[in-house]
């Protein structure tokens, strides 16, 4: 664990938590997009491996720090995931000179959530977590997460933790994503709670870790998988595990 200069708080009434990567293995939504695509390339007889198709998918969506490409970057309104997703399947399917109906993209849809909810996992020791902040009674706890409502809600049931959170902030609710402020604001408010009364745990450095600092918020990055040499100089606290979140809170709340 790495702790950098801490800023003087007030008392923590609230702490939030990013959803996936955070609490949720990411892995295993890599894992779910292989098998949709396994289904997608066996629907419509598509040679290439679902691992292929997988990476293509991705590329669709996501920039290399995986953070959302502009769907339509002559439209700058604020458009939910799905949108992205849908675009993304479209495009493999024209890629081999299939026009999509609706019924494909329903059926698209359907299968997006069957394979979700067969192979996204939490991490081991999330629900360990969770648990640990709600049996402080003085403690808000909640989600900010750059995920589709309906969605969140499907996920959230699928895993049996919708009851958990005090607060859950999406970012289709709030049209916007993270690190704007906007939706640190929605969250904080909910929590009737100031940014410095509250702290912000996530694994990306960019979204959550500096959308937090700028609303003053305590920050603990999550930082699975850049190692010792990552830049994450802003974070008050850096991690690897999400278990070595329990001894600071102890110590900050």
């Amino acid at each position: 664990m790495k702790i950098n200069k801490l800023q003087k708080t007030k008392k923590i009434k609230a702490i939030f938590f990013d959803f996936g990567g955070t609490l949720m293995d990411s892995e295993s939504d890599i894992i779910a997009h292989i098998n949709i695509m396994k289904d997608l390339s066996t629907k419509y007889n598509i040679s290439d491996s679902p691992e292929e198709l997988a990476e293509k998918y991705n590329s669709y969506i996501f920039t290399k720090k995986m953070t959302l490409l502009d769907f339509d970057s002559k439209n700058k309104s604020f458009l939910p995931l799905k949108y992205s997703t849908n675009n993304a399947v479209r495009k493999i399917l024209c890629s081999y000179n299939i026009n999509p109906s609706n019924n494909d993209m329903d059926w698209f849809s359907k299968n997006y959530l069957k394979n979700h909810k067969k192979y996204l996992k939490l991490f081991p020791e999330a629900l360990d977590i969770i648990q640990k902040v709600k049996n402080n009674d003085s403690l808000h706890i909640g989600i900010i997460s750059d995920i589709d409502i309906d969605f969140q809600r499907f996920q959230f049931d699928a895993f049996g933790i919708s009851d958990l959170f005090d607060s859950i902030t999406t970012s289709e609710e709030v049209q916007t994503y993270k690190p704007e402020d906007k939706i640190f604001n929605v969250a904080l408010k909910k929590a009737n709670c100031l940014g410095t009364e509250s702290i912000m745990v996530g694994d990306s450095y960019e979204k959550d870790i500096l959308g937090g600092k700028n609303m003053g918020m305590t920050t603990i990055w999550l930082n699975r998988y850049y190692g010792n040499n990552a830049n994450g100089e802003k974070a008050d606290f850096t991690i690897s595990q999400l278990k070595d979140i329990a001894p600071i809170i102890d110590k900050i709340t």
